[in-house]
């Protein structure tokens, strides 16, 4: 779709490969890049494709559209969709050599009547249950596999779990998880039940819980560059791949007594230069940035004067020498020496990074460098 509105986000690959050789360095296990939502707004199709150009061969989604999607353009790689499917679809599962994620028994019997019919064999990963809370076997695991793993067409490959609180301080309840997995897994083993892949890792998992590396691990956001351990002080060498920006499409100056926005939020104490920039909250920009939250423009920081809106907002660039219409500005991402991290944006907007990400929303077009 043609874009007319001076809005884009950067997705820079030369970051991404950067951040997956990065990764490499943490384990000696496969890596399964998590690439749901849209590569958390990246843009999953292009983000694949230069993982697979780093030698990825696995990629994880959470629904099944997703893996559609990537299996469209990518026909030779290993998709999981780390996330429930509905049993009426499992042909499609069985068609496109998908892999999913089985954490009932119905799931996996209407899998292995689609693999029957359609006379192939289905791939599945088990999901446990260890402490999470939403999804997974549970107190009947060993019975519900056992069963399972007797079923026609079916292969069993993959045993795994998600871990709550691997990025605290305190592993403990991290371990007693893996404590679990692990002892399905040998008991498992013991009974004749061969599975070949065990994997629980997440980010933060991946950079200080080794014991869950297993035969794959699971990098979601640090893939992305942003460190879910920074309070922490686990620095990895990270590079965001994603910035946002804009450029000014209106500039006024107002007198002190007026105001500016919605609702009358701001008013003017001094003679202000108002800049206005074309995109809001429907674009992902919070509207819990409105009057005090911060933009770069020049490499400096200018505050959002006013409620943020829908489709536009307004910052304070009465310091700023020489601003004009068109010049650039920075809403996430490094402008000179300054830089406005998703770590910033999601303190202020109280929530975490991975939203900040995943909230910029689709009418803003991305712009892909690889240089």
């Amino acid at each position: 779709m043609a874009s007319y509105r001076p809005v884009w986000a950067e997705v820079n690959l030369n970051a991404l490969r950067h951040n997956i050789r990065r990764i490499k360095k943490l384990t000696n296990s496969e890596i399964m890049p998590i690439v749901k939502a849209d590569a958390y707004g990246h843009g999953a199709v292009q983000i694949v494709r230069a993982l697979r150009e780093e030698g990825i061969q696995r990629f994880g989604v959470a629904f099944l559209e997703e893996a559609l999607e990537l299996r469209g353009h990518f026909s030779d790689s290993i998709i999981m969709v780390i996330g429930p499917t509905l049993p009426e679809y499992s042909e499609i599962l069985v068609k496109e050599d998908i892999i999913p994620e089985i954490f009932q028994v119905e799931q996996a019997i209407a899998l292995s009547e689609a693999a029957v019919k359609l006379k192939k064999n289905a791939k599945i990963h088990i999901k446990i249950d260890t402490g999470m809370g939403r999804i997974g076997f549970r107190e009947t695991a060993f019975e519900d596999i056992t069963q399972i793993s007797l079923l026609p067409n079916i292969d069993v490959e993959g045993i795994y779990t998600h871990l709550a609180t691997a990025d605290s301080p305190d592993l403990s309840y991290a371990q007693s998880q893996l404590d679990q997995l692990n002892k399905l897994h040998d008991r498992l083993c013991a009974s004749g039940i061969d599975i070949s892949i065990r994997h629980a890792a997440n980010s933060p998992a991946v950079m200080q819980v080794s014991a869950s590396h297993y035969e794959i691990c699971r990098p979601g956001l640090i893939i992305y560059g942003l460190n879910p351990l920074e309070e922490l002080a686990q620095d990895i060498d990270l590079r965001p791949v994603l910035s946002l920006k804009a450029r000014i499409s209106h500039l006024k100056t107002i007198d002190p007594g007026e105001s500016v926005g919605y609702g009358r939020s701001f008013f003017a104490e001094r003679p202000t230069k108002v800049a206005t920039l074309p995109l809001g909250y429907a674009d992902g920009l919070r509207r819990t940035m409105s009057n005090g939250g911060e933009v770069l423009i020049k490499g400096q920081r200018v505050l959002i004067i006013g409620k943020v809106c829908m489709d536009q907002t307004m910052v304070d660039v009465s310091d700023i020498e020489n601003v004009a219409v068109g010049d650039e500005v920075t809403i996430l991402g490094k402008d000179g020496d300054e830089v406005i991290t998703a770590k910033e944006l999601a303190d202020r907007a109280g929530t975490i990074s991975y939203e900040i990400l995943c909230g910029i929303t689709k009418r803003v077009p991305r712009i892909y460098l690889d240089n």
